[in-house]
C-alpha cells in the first residue's frame, strides 16, 4: 500500500540511562550493602529468574546517568536489545511475566519530530536501531494492545494470574499471561486521559526462555533470531565514525570479553546513519523514511586490504619493538630495582578500521576482546613482578611503534 507514513523498517528507541528507572540502581539493599538480584523475568507459574550477570555489567562500566550514545555503544557490545520493565516514577509499565523489549513502528520523519517535542532524554531522544518488520515480526515482535475491550483490571491476590510478574492483568480481562507483555494501559476519556497510541509501539520479549541472556539478540550468536541488515541511528557524522569504528572491534574480537560469541555476517551487514547526513542524502529531509534512504549511501563497516609491504614492516617493527621492551624493562629493574605492586603492561592501540590494525590482526600480533583495544603480542619483558618494570617496557616499545608504523600505540596496564 503506498501511504507515506508506512514503512518497513522498526525502530528501537535508545535513550539516556536514567537511574531512578533502572532497577539495577534502586534494588540496593543499604543494611547488607549489596545488590537484590531484580528478576529478568518469570516462569508462567510465576518463578522469577535473573540473567543478568552483574560482573558483567560493572566490568563495562557504563554510568548511571551516562550518554544515549553510550547506552547504543553498550548495547552493541553486548549483543542484544535489553529487556526490561519499561519502569516510570518508580513502577513498571509492563504486564505479565515476560519483560520486554519496545520498538516503534514511526517512520524516520516521526520519529525526529517526537523527539524534538517530548525533548525529555530521558525518554525519548534521535538515536536508535532499525529492524527490517518482516524480520522483527519472524523473530516474535508484534504490535501492543492499545486497551481491553473491557475495564482495565490488575490481578489481587485471589487472582490465578496474581504474582506471575511485577504486575499483572486479572485473569477476567481476557489476556493470556504470554500476550500480556503487548498491553498497554490506555484511558480515552477527557478526565484523566492516557493516550500513546501516536507512538505506534511494537514490543517483543523471550516468551520460551530461549536466551541466556536477558533481551533480543542483534549481534549475539544463536540458532533462533538472525537479521539480513540493521541500522544504527546517531545524530553525528562523528559518531558515525565512532560507531564504525566499534564494529571493527566487535568483528575483530569475535565475541565479548565474557565468552558470548558474535554473529559476523549481522556485523558486516550493520549500516550506521547519521540524522546530519540525511539532509545530503534525500532532498525532503522532513518527509523522510529509512525506505527511501540507499543503502549504498549509507557507511558500514568495509573490507581493509593489506599489501605485502605492510606485512614486512609490521614483522620487522614488532621484532624491533619486542627487543626495546626487554631491554628497557631490564634497564628499569637494574637502576630502581623492583618496589611497585605486582602487575603487568601491554602495549596497546584503539584504532580499529586502519591497514595497520588489519595487518596486525592478521598476522596474529593483535588481540581485541570487545573493549576497543587491541592488545600487541609477540613483545617479550624482562622477568620481574613489579608493574612499573613492565611499564618502562611497554611505554619505550609503543614510542616506537607509534613512529615506525604511523598510528597511535600506547600502554595499558593493569594490576595483579
Amino acid at each position: 500500500m503506498a501511504r507515506h507514513d508506512l514503512t518497513d523498517w522498526i525502530i528501537h528507541f535508545v535513550h539516556r540511562r536514567n537511574p531512578e528507572n533502572d532497577p539495577l540502581e534502586f534494588s540496593y539493599d543499604f543494611e547488607d550493602f549489596e545488590y537484590i538480584p531484580h528478576p529478568d523475568g518469570f516462569t508462567y507459574d510465576g518463578e522469577p529468574f535473573v540473567l543478568t550477570n552483574k560482573y558483567e555489567e560493572d566490568d563495562y562500566g557504563l554510568a548511571p546517568d551516562d550518554y544515549a550514545i553510550c547506552v547504543l555503544q553498550k548495547i552493541l557490545h553486548d549483543g542484544y536489545v535489553r529487556a526490561g520493565w519499561s519502569y516510570r516514577r518508580g513502577t513498571p509499565t509492563i504486564y505479565g511475566p515476560k519483560a520486554a523489549v519496545c520498538f516503534t513502528e514511526m517512520p524516520l520523519y516521526g520519529l525526529i519530530e517526537y523527539a524534538k517535542i517530548r525533548a525529555d532524554e530521558n525518554y525519548t531522544e534521535q538515536y536508535g536501531i532499525a529492524f527490517l518488520k518482516d524480520e522483527l515480526f519472524l523473530a516474535g515482535a508484534r504490535p501492543v494492545i492499545y486497551g481491553l475491550s473491557g475495564g482495565h483490571k490488575e490481578a489481587k491476590e485471589s487472582d490465578l494470574f496474581y504474582g506471575k510478574g511485577l504486575r499483572t492483568l486479572a485473569s477476567e480481562c481476557g489476556i493470556g499471561l504470554r500476550e500480556q507483555f503487548r498491553y498497554v494501559y490506555t484511558k480515552l476519556t477527557s478526565f484523566k486521559k492516557i493516550d500513546w497510541t501516536h507512538e505506534r509501539e511494537w514490543r517483543w520479549a523471550d516468551l520460551e526462555q530461549s536466551f541466556d541472556f536477558p533481551g533480543m539478540p542483534i549481534f549475539a550468536k544463536n540458532d533462533k533470531i538472525t537479521f539480513s541488515k540493521i541500522i544504527v541511528i546517531v545524530k553525528t557524522t562523528e559518531e558515525v565514525e565512532r560507531v564504525i569504528e566499534q564494529l571493527k572491534n566487535l568483528y575483530h574480537s569475535k565475541s565479548t570479553n565474557h565468552g558470548r560469541e558474535y554473529n559476523l555476517k549481522v556485523i558486516e551487514n550493520t549500516y550506521v546513519l547519521s540524522l546530519d547526513e540525511v539532509a545530503k542524502i534525500t532532498k525532503d529531509p522532513n518527509l523522510v523514511k529509512l525506505d527511501d534512504l540507499p543503502l549504498s549511501s549509507i557507511p558500514k563497516i568495509q573490507k581493509i586490504k593489506v599489501t605485502a609491504e605492510t606485512i614486512e614492516k609490521i614483522k620487522i617493527a614488532i621484532q624491533q619493538a619486542s627487543e626495546i621492551f626487554y631491554n628497557e624493562s631490564e634497564k628499569f629493574i637494574n637502576e630502581h630495582g623492583e618496589k611497585a605492586p605486582c602487575g603487568w603492561s601491554h602495549v596497546v592501540t584503539w584504532e580499529s578500521n586502519t591497514e595497520i590494525t588489519q595487518a596486525l590482526v592478521d598476522l596474529g600480533f593483535a588481540n581485541s576482546y570487545a573493549d576497543g583495544y587491541y592488545y600487541i603480542n609477540g613483545l617479550k619483558s624482562y622477568p620481574g613482578q613489579s608493574i612499573d618494570v613492565d611499564e618502562a617496557g611497554a611505554k619505550a616499545a609503543a614510542e616506537f611503534l607509534t613512529k615506525e608504523l604511523g598510528q597511535k600505540f600506547s600502554y595499558h596496564s593493569r594490576f595483579d
